[in-house]
This record gives C-alpha cells, structure tokens and sequence, in this order.
C-alpha cells in the first residue's frame, strides 16, 4: 500500500528488499531484535510479523517518540505490542557509560497527590470565574425587577455551579491520567534499559 502510493514515506523500500532484510538479519520467532529505522514502521511491522508475538523487539528512536504509523495498519492485536519496547538514541550513550539514570524522569504518581502547578492554575481560573458570576448575578439581581427573570437567573447560577464541579472533576481526572502515563512510560524505559544492558540482541 505505501510503495504504491506514498512510497517517499517509507525511503522507496520493495517488498522484496524488505523480505531480504528480514531473511539475512535472521528474523525468527523467540528472538530478541533491535530495530532502528526511518520507513514509518514498516521495518518494524514486518519484524513483528515474522515474529509472531513471540521474543522481543527493542526499537530505538531519535526524538520524542517512535513513528509507527505503518505498523498501526498491520492490526496487530495487543498482546503483540507487549514485547516492542522503545529506547531514545539520545540515551545510548549515558546507557553504555554506565551513568543512565531515570530522575529525569516523573516519580510514581499517588492517587491523593496532584500536579501542585496545575490545580493552582485551575483554582485561580475557578476564582475568577466565581467572581465574575457573582459580579454578573449581583448587576442582574439590580437590574431584574420581574419575579420571573429573579427565578430564570437563579436557574442560570445554579447551572454554571453544575457545569463547574463537573468541569474540575473532569480535569482532576485528566491530570491523575497524564501522570499515570507518564509513570508507565518511566517503567517501561527502565525495563528496556535492562534488557540492553544484556548485551545479547541476536540481531
């Protein structure tokens, strides 16, 4: 599909230069590979592949993150994916001195315990908010002689301290989330730094 199409995106690789590649590199199941590549995951799907769930495979990544996007249209289901690990370039050489370490990296995160930045940020917000809606009901209260209109805005505050509590609750639940994520990719990366400290990838 992406040498017919888009074959830019994958550096012009054949079907059968990647069969090749996977054949001399000796690509079996119950092997462990390292996999450093720039052909948007379709090395890394076909090894996957010839795998068959079985062994580990360790890709190594400049930047952020990996780019799997071919290997995303493989389907794999997921027990697949929990034998790829993932490695930054960036690390490789502190890995091989000796000096890797994860401080950089966030702690563990508890369940009571909040990113303190973040919720000062979103109680200030809920200040001002407050205080702009008490200042809007105050004015209207001022303004509203009709009995009807009193009953409408009393309607509207009530609504807006709904939507709020479901608003905080909401973002609570987005930071817990962030900071769980970022806990699982903090053991995942210790994990796969110990099995290159192994020293023993068949390919």
């Amino acid at each position: 599909m992406y040498y017919a199409r888009e074959p830019g995106k994958i550096n012009h690789l054949r079907y059968d230069t990647l069969a090749q590649m996977l054949t001399l590199g000796n690509v079996r199941a119950g092997s462990k590979m390292i996999v450093m590549e720039t052909c948007a995951g379709l090395v890394l799907g076909a090894m996957m592949e010839r795998m068959g769930g079985y062994g580990s495979i360790i890709q190594m990544y400049p930047g952020g993150g990996p780019v799997r996007a071919a290997t995303s249209c493989f389907g794999f289901p997921k027990p697949f994916f929990d034998n790829l690990h993932e490695f930054p370039l960036s690390k490789v050489d502190s890995l091989l001195s000796g000096t890797f370490s994860t401080e950089t990296l966030p702690s563990e995160p508890e369940d009571n315990v909040l990113v303190e930045d973040e919720i000062n940020g979103l109680m200030e917000e809920k200040q001002t908010s407050l205080h702009e809606t008490e200042e809007e009901s105050t004015t209207e209260a001022a303004m509203e002689i009709n009995q009807t209109e009193e009953q409408e805005t009393m309607d509207i505050n009530a609504d807006d301290a709904e939507f709020k509590e479901i608003k905080e609750k909401e973002n609570k639940e987005n930071v817990r989330e962030k900071q769980r994520k970022q806990w699982e990719r903090r053991k995942k990366l210790i994990k796969t730094a110990a099995l290159l400290r192994e020293k023993n990838a068949d390919g």
